[in-house]
């Protein structure tokens, strides 16, 4: 079904907490392990895809176009009745976990169904009006942004629209837009620090309320990270403190001396070559047609998702006004569809959209004849992998959007994703520090996150008063939507490396490897996942210090053939 004539309709909150109720009680009544099991499936399968495609419509129509009147109504609906379906199905599986059929559950959907219900059942009632205000405050933030209106050489360019002009050759023109998008957040500034505040003492007390110490306790539950602690995150860290902040370092020297730049700043990152960054040689139907070329001959699964996807309209790409910023996959599990939103700006980054957000769309076209739909959806990080995987094994393809800059685009590619690591990780350390100290003030938060970006990027030069005291943080949407998703672009990206340097090496093997990853979807946890996808553990094992030499390598090899 295309996504034009998905029809949406508001679920009747009567009917839904009456339904979930008699549910609980079919459960609690089940007469044998057999009955249950047809229970949790039937409940599963109907009701829950059910819920969870409405909600997804509402949310991808109303992020599409935020001026929306009536999606703009229905976001607000959501936010404030999602967390209550949430908790009535929770009372569901805490029926199901303390069912006396254990064992035939076990053997019905695995060990891991288990944990991942443990994982649930961390929250209750009691954190309703926590979540309702959070959701509230989500979309507060995600507004400003998406109705940003930033003036600019006598024209308006919204948050998303400026990145092209942040990578003009012209280097006066690049300071003065960076300027002008860091004005934008200026301007903003107390607002911002305003919503956070309020985000982190919510968040806070709503641990408090549930019996935890403080907010990360609970959201490492509800990530569902069932292999690894903070603690854990915390040695993670300190490898890329050591492996790859000098890296990264060493390679914005280079660039600096390519750019023939000798007091370079953060506003000269963005452009890699002197004569310009690789744009797409073509607009978004060139894009689109070429990537579904690309795909059909990738493999026969990749070729038959895309068609899929282009034929049912499963895709808006395009930025415009009104639209929130950024780029994100979801799903309509109902219709076996997932959807792919986007702000094409005619940078590189396109193609990065259309192999990142295809990687996760494709593991959800992969993973929907799950037995649950808990199972077709993995954590975080391991979600990640397939993404950022599928940037670079799509790399044999990259000429037809390139043509004879497809190098200098591979160049960008890697450069970018080696030196994202320690900005990754210091958007989670920086989290750390505001979830621990939730007391802390505004400026101190500031101070932290200078003092981290400083400790992981010592080479850091905003060159910019507003964002050298802290703030550049404001821009990271994650750190307001989603907390402590940020490590899992980290470890997935160490994952994808793994993928590029096997993948050089034995294309047919490699890729049937990632294939059965995708398959696997959210059915294990993200160390087994690792196992399956025969990739080895960035926690556990010395894979940073193995990888990091090869990557160099293959980034110099890669510059020598740009003429």
């Amino acid at each position: 079904m295309k996504f034009s004539q998905m029809q949406y309709q508001r679920p009747d909150m009567n009917y839904v907490t009456t339904h979930l109720k008699e549910v609980k009680q079919r459960v609690e009544n089940a007469s044998s392990g057999q009955e249950l099991v047809d229970i949790i499936k039937d409940y599963k399968n109907n009701f829950d895809k059910d819920i969870q495609t409405m909600s997804s419509l509402a949310h991808v129509r109303y992020t599409i176009n935020t001026k929306d009147e009536f999606y703009d109504k229905e976001n607000e609906f959501w936010d404030e009745n999602l967390p209550i379906i949430e908790t009535l199905s929770i009372d569901v599986s805490r029926a199901i976990y303390t069912s006396k059929f254990r064992k035939e559950l076990i053997d019905a959907f695995g060990e891991f169904y288990i944990k991942l219900l443990e994982c649930e059942l961390v929250l209750d009632d009691r954190a309703v009006p926590f979540m309702q205000k959070e959701n509230e405050l989500i979309t507060k933030y995600s507004k400003i942004i998406a109705n940003s209106k930033i003036k600019f050489r006598g024209k308006t360019y919204t948050y998303s629209q400026m990145t092209p002009l942040l990578q003009n050759t012209d280097r006066e023109f690049r300071k003065e837009a960076f300027e002008a998008r860091n004005k934008f957040f200026e301007d903003h500034e107390e607002e911002f620090d305003q919503i956070y505040d309020e985000m982190v003492h919510l968040r806070h007390d709503m641990a408090k309320a549930l019996g935890y110490d403080n907010y990360m306790s609970l959201r490492y539950k509800l990530l569902k990270r069932v292999d690894y602690n903070h603690e854990d995150v915390a040695k993670y860290r300190e490898k890329i403190l050591k492996v790859f902040s000098p890296l990264a370092i060493n390679l914005r020297k280079k660039q600096a001396e390519k750019l023939g730049i000798e007091d370079f700043k953060f506003y000269d990152r963005a452009l890699d070559f002197k004569d310009g960054n690789s744009t797409p040689d073509g607009d978004y139907n060139f894009i689109v047609s070429n990537a579904q070329k690309m795909y059909r001959e990738l493999s026969k699964e990749t070729g038959e998702f895309f068609d899929f996807m282009v034929e049912n309209e499963l895709m808006d790409l395009l930025a415009k006004e009104g639209k929130r910023a950024g780029g994100y996959c979801t799903s309509f599990d109902k219709y076996k569809a997932p959807f792919i939103f986007s702000n094409f700006n005619g940078t590189n980054g396109d193609i990065d959209v259309i192999t990142h957000e295809a990687g996760h769309a494709f593991q959800n076209y992969m993973s929907q004849d799950m037995i649950l739909p808990d199972f077709i959806w993995p954590t975080y990080e391991s979600c990640e992998i397939h993404s950022m995987s599928m940037e670079f094994l799509t790399w044999p393809w990259m000429n037809l959007f390139f043509g004879k800059n497809e190098d200098k685009f591979k160049y960008s590619a890697l450069k970018g994703a080696i030196s994202f690591l320690p900005y990754g990780v210091t958007v989670d350390h920086f989290q750390q520090f505001v979830y621990e100290n939730p007391d802390a003030t505004p400026q101190q938060r500031k101070e932290k996150y200078r003092e981290l970006e400083l400790m992981y990027q010592s080479d850091l030069d905003y060159d910019n008063e507003f964002l050298s005291k802290g703030t550049y943080w404001y821009c990271q949407p994650h750190i307001f939507h989603d907390p402590f998703y940020y490590i899992d672009y980290t470890l997935a990206q160490v994952c994808a490396f793994q993928y590029l340097i096997k993948y050089l090496n034995d294309k047919d093997k490699t890729l049937q490897d990632y294939i059965t990853l995708c398959k696997a979807g959210g059915s294990a946890s993200f160390f087994k996942l690792l196992e399956i996808g025969k990739l080895e553990n960035p926690m556990t094992t010395d894979v940073l210090e193995k990888i990091a030499p090869q990557l160099e390598t293959l980034l110099d090899e890669i510059s020598e053939r740009i003429k």
